[in-house]
């Protein structure tokens, strides 16, 4: 059998989706050994990359460019048996899950990349349901193995589909952001273990926007740049020539600090013995609120209850039997269409539901009927307020795009936007940073920080404690479903100390 130059060869790719040139002239190969780190900014191309990569999309014809592969000792153009020899794992795959109400145990998903398929269309081997549990145990995820993939945290569900991709023992792993939404621990532990992965038989492929968060092993990088290689090379001649900010990414600059709380009604109140979850117990003695002028950061590591938290905050779980709810002051029950217009949110979740075809503007605008999607035509004074989002966040190049064309990053921007168009007194945020790049974060963080500053309250859930901080009052960790923390900024950076 002929030893491979390339598993992956693209000479003068082009890709295209509808009438928009998404990747241009793309020449790379991917030798044997190598490992790279696919870099850039949001829109840059960098998850269609990965896809052209495994062959999941197909480029432009052309006499001039070719798309080889090398399977089975022989050349092919043909990505069927090379696609079977890979793995994807990206936020869009997750956002399928939600999409689809496919909500299979953890155990059934990471054995599911062993019989072909989302979903188990025939009962697995008893080899293959072992091999999934020893990778499961692997990667400290046994205790996840009966729960609901779509009731896991961001970063929970992220570390079962990275466990359902290796389960087939790849010889290409692709991997599309992968330390996003995971706790620093996790991150460390993801890294180690793609690390050790890296050194076996299985090349990895990732995308990723932060510096510090390159897997131990990685030969090369390419840094794309809209939809074309600005640089590439080995990952230290990339360093040099400033394709990669190994910093942390930049602070905005912020306006001055927001008022103390007052002394008003409460914004948000939970008082709960427990509040459940398909059945299960996930946060627990809860006696927490939320004031005026405060600004809340919610800590802590994946699976300890942040995004419930945020649910219960908007009124989509309640407590158990005995336990109160309330908003604004008011102790009897509120309509929810009326706290949507009080409430703001942008989280993981709401974005997987954001898959029909419809413009950034109509995305923006929608948030002022609270729905996904818009119902009926937007009236003047409502294209209006759209219009001015979008040019306050300087997204206006988006309001006319088709959002099943844009980066995960970029609809996110436009989720941002949608939940500020009603002007809420109470801004929910389920790591509203995650997949922006290093100057979108500092785009983001300074409006989040204006808002906060004239008078936004919000309460935000990151991995990333010192990207919100400087903008935020107040911090409430939680651990294993109960809040073993609530103070000032000042309070818990005293505590940590």
């Amino acid at each position: 059998m002929a030893s491979p130059e390339y598993l992956v060869d693209l000479d003068k790719v082009d890709y295209a989706a509808g009438d928009k040139l998404l990747l241009r002239q793309i020449s790379w190969r991917l030798q044997p050994g190598s490992h790279w780190a696919v870099l850039g900014s949001n829109g840059a191309g960098k998850s269609t990359f990965l896809r052209l990569v495994r062959g999941e999309l197909w480029p432009l014809p052309s006499s001039r460019s070719r798309r080889r592969y090398f399977v089975d000792g022989r050349i092919t153009t043909s990505p069927l048996l090379f696609r079977e020899r890979t793995s994807l794992v990206s936020s869009e795959m997750l956002n399928q899950y939600h999409r689809r109400d496919w909500n299979l145990t953890s155990r059934e998903v990471v054995v599911s990349g062993l019989t072909g398929g989302h979903l188990l269309y025939h009962e697995p081997s008893d080899e293959q349901w072992q091999r999934a549990d020893e990778l499961l145990a692997k990667l400290r995820l046994k205790h996840l193995a009966k729960r609901g993939l779509l009731s896991l945290s961001l970063g929970q569900a992220k570390q079962v589909l990275i466990a359902r991709a290796l389960v087939s023992r790849p010889s290409l792993l692709l991997l599309d952001e992968p330390c996003e939404g995971l706790d620093a621990a996790s991150r460390r532990r993801l890294l180690d273990m793609l690390g050790r992965v890296a050194s076996g038989s299985t090349q990895l492929v990732y995308a990723t926007h932060r510096g510090a968060e390159l897997v131990p092993g990685t030969s090369h990088a390419l840094v794309l740049d809209k939809g074309a290689i600005r640089l590439q090379g080995p990952l230290q001649k990339v360093m040099d020539s400033g394709g990669l900010v190994l910093a942390p990414s930049p602070q905005a600059a912020l306006p001055a600090p927001a008022p103390p709380a007052t002394q008003g009604a409460y914004l948000a109140r939970v008082r709960a013995t427990q509040v459940n979850v398909e059945h299960k117990a996930v946060l627990h003695d809860l006696d927490w609120e939320v004031l005026p002028g405060q600004n809340w950061l919610v800590l802590g590591p994946n699976g300890a209850g942040k995004t419930t938290l945020l649910r219960v905050l908007n009124g989509e779980l309640r407590p158990e039997y005995g336990g109160t709810l309330a908003w604004f002051g008011e102790d009897k029950p509120r309509n929810l269409e009326m706290l949507r217009q009080k409430i703001g949110l942008v989280s993981a979740g709401l974005q997987a539901k954001h898959f029909h075809h419809q413009s950034g503007l109509d995305t923006v605008a929608s948030g002022l009927l609270g729905s996904v999607g818009l119902r009926g035509c937007l009236d003047q004074e409502q294209r209006h307020q759209a219009k001015a989002w979008l040019e306050r966040l300087g997204l206006m190049d988006l309001a006319q795009r088709d959002i099943t064309t844009l980066s995960y990053g970029q609809l996110r921007k436009l989720l941002v936007a949608r939940a500020m168009i009603t002007g809420p007194k109470l801004l929910l945020l389920d790591e509203p940073l995650a997949g922006l790049d290093s100057p979108a974060r500092a785009e983001v963080n300074a409006i989040l920080a204006r808002l906060a500053a004239e008078g936004t309250t919000l309460v935000g859930v990151t991995h990333y404690p010192e990207e919100m901080m400087a903008y935020m009052s107040h911090v409430a960790v939680l651990e294993s479903g109960r809040m073993v923390f609530q103070g000032t900024v000042n309070e818990y950076l005293q505590e940590q100390a």
